[in-house]
C-alpha cells in the first residue's frame, strides 16, 4: 500500500535533503514550503513517485488554511499517512527585554507550532480509514534546556513537546505522535545562528566552535535517520525522542 508523507519546510536544509529522498521512494510526497523545487519534479519523475508541491506561507494564516484545505482531498483514501512538521524559525534571537517586535514573535509561533497544530489536525481528522497514522514534529534541544537570547525559540520548541505528549494522550493507539529534536545540523539556521550578536546571544562562540570543529552533522545524513526512525516499529514508544539515541 502506497504511503503518503506531508512534509512542510523543504526549501533548504533538513526539510529539502528529507524531501530529495522521500522524492527517490516511489510513493507519494505532498511538500508545503514556500516555493517549489524542480529538482524534486525531476527526482520524483526518475522515480515514479507521485509529488504534489503546495506553495503556503505558514506565517500567514489564509494560506496555512487553504493548505490544510488542499490536504483534505490528498489524504483520503490512503491507509498508510505520515506528518512531518520540519518548518521552523530561528528568528527572533534577542535578550528578553528586547523583544518587542509583535509580529515576529507572532510569526515564529505560526511557523514553530501553531501550523504544526492547526495541520496536524487537518491529517487526523482526514484520515479516519487509515490503519497506519504517524507524526513526526522536528522539535529542538532548545525546547528541553532553555538558553539566553533564545526565549522565543524555546518556548516554540517545549510547546512543541507539551503538544504532542497532549495530541498523543487524545489519540492512544489510532496515531503515533512524537516530537523529535534532530541533533545540531549543518543547515542555514546555523548561519543566521553565527551572524547573532553576542549581545543578543550570550552563546555565540559556542555555535561558531560547533561550525569550526565540524560537529555540525550532514542535513543528508540525519534526514535519512529521521525517515528510517518514522518507518521503524519503535516509532512512537517515546513521545519526547532525540535523534541521536537511535543508532544510525
Amino acid at each position: 500500500m502506497t504511503t503518503l508523507t506531508i512534509l512542510t519546510g523543504t526549501t533548504r536544509g533538513l526539510g529539502a535533503a528529507m524531501a530529495e529522498q522521500l522524492a527517490a521512494h516511489g510513493e507519494h510526497l505532498v511538500t508545503l514550503s514556500r516555493k517549489s523545487s524542480q529538482a524534486l519534479v525531476d527526482i520524483a519523475a526518475a522515480h515514479g513517485t507521485s509529488l504534489t508541491q503546495l506553495e503556503v506561507d505558514l506565517s500567514d494564516t489564509p494560506s496555512v488554511k487553504h493548505a490544510a484545505s488542499q490536504l483534505i482531498a490528498l489524504i483520503n483514501g490512503h491507509s498508510h499517512v505520515r506528518f512531518i512538521h520540519n518548518a521552523g524559525v530561528v528568528k527572533p534571537i534577542s535578550q528578553s527585554q528586547h523583544l518587542t517586535d509583535l509580529d515576529a514573535i507572532n510569526d515564529a509561533f505560526h511557523v514553530n507550532i501553531t501550523s504544526a497544530i492547526f495541520l496536524t489536525a487537518h491529517v487526523l481528522n482526514s484520515s479516519p480509514q487509515a490503519t497506519d497514522r504517524r507524526v513526526m514534529l522536528i522539535s529542538s534541544g532548545a525546547g528541553r534546556n532553555a538558553s539566553s537570547g533564545w526565549a522565543v525559540y524555546c518556548a516554540t520548541k517545549a510547546a512543541m513537546d507539551r503538544y504532542a505528549e497532549a495530541a498523543q494522550l487524545d489519540q492512544g493507539p489510532r496515531a503515533r505522535i512524537v516530537s523529535m529534536a534532530p541533533g545540531i545540523i549543518d543547515t542555514p539556521m546555523q548561519e543566521t545562528i553565527r551572524a547573532t550578536s553576542k549581545d543578543a546571544l550570550p552563546s555565540l562562540e559556542r555555535f561558531i566552535g560547533f561550525k569550526e570543529s565540524n560537529q555540525l552533522a550532514d542535513p543528508a545524513s540525519v534526514a535519512q535517520r529521521l525517515l528510517k526512525v518514522i518507518e521503524s516499529d519503535a516509532f512512537g514508544s517515546k513521545t519526547i525522542d532525540d535523534i541521536r539515541q537511535h543508532h544510525a
